[in-house]
């Protein structure tokens, strides 16, 4: 359906979460490099799982996705990174990349600390909007690529969402939503994203265009939300959506014009 880019000078990467407070949640231990030990990196199995993902659709070989083969390698490569970038005790948000030629690094940046573990791993999910948060629907709609379904350096499409967004840095409460040709809801620029309809929370399906992230996927295998085309129209001014990625976690936003 999506054809291999000629020229692949992009990385695929992802973004899991660094914070010491994981290491005291014994749900996220079941996802680290070894399931009897606690990490810091915030559904580390699940990210390694989406780099492999898109790894495979690009048709890179075995001898180029072998990094991700080992989860502890992983672990390390995020760690070094953060250490590398200041205190430990600071929550960061890593960026995990694989290149073409197999080669795997990390970046890391300091981020806000957020002391509420639900975020990470609800037992239901929140229905109060967190203060000042707003979600608005792009102008124009996104084609659907390779690199829509899959995350890698080439952001484009998601930089120009931002900009008719009106977000100007990461540092904003403030995410757009894409859609298709077809009218139908994809994901945030940053976040993947769920509305209520009929009783449920409810996700746009892969075929919709976005990406299966990796908090979305976990929400899916605990049948906390469920799949269902979300067009564009019946977004409605005012109402509650769930947002969600590898960094924030869940919460609620208000969807504003």
């Amino acid at each position: 359906m999506y054809p291999t880019m000629p020229d692949q000078t992009f990385r695929i990467f992802t973004s899991p979460r660094y914070d010491p407070l994981l290491l005291t949640c014994p749900t996220n231990t079941t996802y680290s490099h070894d399931p009897s030990t606690p990490s810091p990196l915030y559904l580390l199995s699940h990210h390694r799982d989406r780099m492999l993902s898109a790894a495979e659709h690009f048709k890179w070989p075995p001898s180029i996705t072998a990094p991700l083969s080992d989860l502890s390698l992983l672990h390390k490569t995020c760690l070094s990174a953060v250490h590398s970038s200041g205190d430990s005790n600071t929550d960061f948000r890593v960026r995990l990349l694989l290149s073409p030629a197999g080669e795997l690094t990390a970046e890391a940046a300091p981020i806000p600390q957020v002391t509420d573990m639900a975020r990470f791993f609800p037992t239901h999910l929140p229905a109060e909007a967190l203060a000042g948060w707003t979600v608005v629907l792009d102008t124009l709609p996104t084609e659907v690529s390779s690199f829509t379904s899959f995350k890698t350096t080439q952001r484009k499409v998601y930089d120009d969402a931002r900009v008719r967004g009106g977000i100007g840095s990461f540092a904003e409460t403030k995410e757009v939503l894409l859609w298709n040709a077809d009218g139908e809801v994809m994901e945030g620029s940053l976040t993947n994203v769920f509305f209520q309809r009929g009783g449920r929370w409810v996700t746009p399906p892969l075929s919709s265009g976005g990406q299966a992230g990796t908090v979305r996927r976990y929400l899916l295998e605990k049948e906390m939300v469920v799949e269902e085309v979300v067009k564009m129209e019946k977004v409605v001014l005012g109402e509650t959506v769930l947002l969600s990625n590898g960094v924030k976690g869940v919460w609620a936003v208000k969807v504003a014009q």
